[in-house]
């Protein structure tokens, strides 16, 4: 197995962005995968895979290119001594990144289903909107993203290599996908034409009602 972390690394030093692109593509399918059959106890003839989809789509095309960028601008933060640094670097991404990723995650998610960004639809039974999603997510998401990226951070920023720190996020994110998998399954709409079995409903309801 060492050899295929080796060549790994070797891929990461050469091809950096595409290969952090396909890590994000893969670990925020798995994401989904695992949130679908296990929390949401489906088969594989159940699953929606359009969701898979736009997970994957969101991790290689939106995420794992900003997360490059933003990984580059941490790594300026240097107050001399490795302690300090390391705390700033995490502070300043749990303070400034978390509450705009999960903005961006919610908003990318209500562009790949036509969701709305503002209400407008007197309708009480039209989805919510983008910006009620945010106003009623936001607060609880970045808590939960404190709480599990405050240490992966401390770890990510003090022993792992710049290139690396990406796709390690990215490994530690296939739990925290799978909670954004049901973040977007919560009210999410389907794409047009789309029709959901009776039991695939039951078990939707049943994964909402645990959390």
């Amino acid at each position: 197995m060492s050899f295929i972390f080796r060549g790994y690394l070797r891929l990461l030093q050469r091809y950096t962005l595409p290969t952090q692109m396909a890590t994000a593509a893969s670990t925020s399918a798995l994401g989904d995968v695992l949130y679908q059959g296990w929390f949401e106890g489906k088969s594989l003839n159940q699953f929606e895979w359009y969701k898979t989809q736009r997970m994957a789509i969101y991790g290689s095309m939106v995420w794992a290119p900003l997360s490059n960028r933003w990984h580059a601008v941490l790594n300026k933060i240097n107050l001399g001594s490795k302690v300090k640094t390391v705390v700033a670097r995490t502070v300043t991404d749990l303070a400034l990144f978390s509450p705009f990723a999960t903005c961006l995650f919610y908003t990318c998610q209500g562009l790949f289903e036509g969701r709305a960004f503002l209400p407008g639809s007197p309708d009480v039974d039209a989805p919510q909107c983008t910006f009620e999603r945010l106003e009623e997510r936001l607060w609880p998401t970045v808590q939960k993203q404190w709480a599990l990226w405050g240490p992966a951070n401390i770890i990510n920023m003090s022993i792992v290599p710049v290139y690396a720190r990406p796709p390690f996020s990215n490994f530690v994110a296939i739990g925290w996908n799978c909670f954004l998998a049901a973040g977007a399954a919560r009210g999410g709409i389907p794409p047009a034409g789309h029709t959901i079995s009776r039991e695939v409903e039951i078990a939707v309801a049943a994964a909402e009602a645990m959390e």
